[in-house]
């Protein structure tokens, strides 16, 4: 990797603010916002278990057709009980939340190691702690986090994210006019 391959400081900061914005968003309203994801959800499990269902009734193939029908039901299925029932839908993308922010997590602590000459890098490090306290957060209250938790989590998450970025760019931005990259090996 050589110093031309890291993002500029522009994107980095471009990147910060939106996901600033977007983290503030997400923590004005968490349960409306969770509540509206899991309708989503639901929504594209439905549209998709459809779908499926057309395709397998028009398949050449009886064992392909019988298949794909099925399947189609029961993706359409789970999407109305979602739809019916939030706090099942809920449950389960608090569990795909946890995973999120295990992988997250990990990418912003492996990103701050190779970030760790240049100055605000220990931010980043730092949000990736956060993300990783999330999961230990959730798994404590789960299944009960429910949809509050999605906003909540994922506003913080995105809030300390974004600073982390913008503070990043800012240093990125005075390592690069003093030539920092041009003597080191990343």
């Amino acid at each position: 990797m050589n110093a031309k391959s890291l993002p500029g400081n522009k994107m980095l900061m471009t990147i910060g603010i939106v996901m600033v914005l977007l983290g503030l968003l997400l923590l004005i309203s968490p349960a409306a916002v969770g509540a509206a994801v899991v309708k989503l959800v639901a929504l594209v499990l439905v549209v998709t278990g459809v779908a499926q269902l057309v395709q397998g009734l028009q398949a050449g193939r009886a064992a392909h057709s019988i298949i794909s029908a099925v399947l189609g039901l029961i993706v359409a299925g789970v999407g109305i009980m979602v739809w019916m029932n939030p706090a099942l839908g809920s449950s389960f993308l608090t569990a795909l939340l946890m995973l999120f922010f295990v992988v997250h997590g990990l990418y912003k602590l492996s990103a701050a190691i190779r970030y760790r000459g240049v100055g605000g890098w220990l931010w980043l490090l730092f949000s990736g702690l956060v993300s990783l306290l999330f999961v230990y957060l959730l798994w404590k209250q789960w299944p009960l986090s429910g949809a509050w938790a999605i906003g909540v989590l994922v506003g913080l998450d995105l809030l300390l994210t974004g600073l982390a970025m913008m503070v990043l760019a800012v240093a990125v931005k005075k390592a690069r006019s003093v030539g920092y990259f041009d003597t080191i090996r990343l």
